[in-house]
């Protein structure tokens, strides 16, 4: 692009973020802005997020509600680690938005012949539990550290 200079003098100009037009009057060069086309979000308007459980720090989803799992009758229990730390867990099938950290030992496990690790959340990093490895798979989600999306979102 040109721009005339106080010498009248052609001059190259770069823009400086997009198009650019001169003002007729002034001989300035001023950058215009377009904006950006927003695509429909398709995938929230498909999901049932009413059933999501989320992260309680980064709203990220980690669970849905159709993965609860019932392990030996029972999808809640409640827990004290060796350091006398209680947690109420949510047992989950599958989960959603999160990692699994450390290698998975059967020491101090509160599900015998259950390997555990830890379970982060994928986006912040938050420790939201443990998964299980044994007969089954499965999670166990700390309660007080997710939140139903019906909570979030309405």
């Amino acid at each position: 692009m040109k721009a005339l200079a106080p010498a009248s003098r052609e001059v190259e100009v770069a823009p400086v973020c997009g198009p650019a037009s001169a003002e007729p009057d002034t001989g300035l060069v001023v950058p215009t802005i377009a904006e950006p086309e927003a695509a429909p979000d398709t995938a929230t308007a498909t999901a049932d997020t009413a059933n999501d459980w989320l992260c309680a720090w980064c709203q990220n989803r980690v669970a849905s509600e159709k993965d609860r799992f019932a392990h030996n009758g029972k999808g809640e229990f409640t827990f004290r680690n060796p350091e006398g730390i209680h947690f109420e867990i949510i047992t989950f099938s599958r989960t959603l938005g999160c990692k699994e950290s450390g290698v998975p030992t059967l020491e101090h496990t509160w599900f015998p012949g259950y390997a555990w690790s830890y379970c982060q959340c994928g986006e912040c990093g938050q420790h939201l539990g443990w998964y299980y490895a044994g007969q089954q798979e499965f999670a166990g989600l700390i309660i007080a550290r997710i939140v139903r999306a019906v909570c979030v979102r309405n």
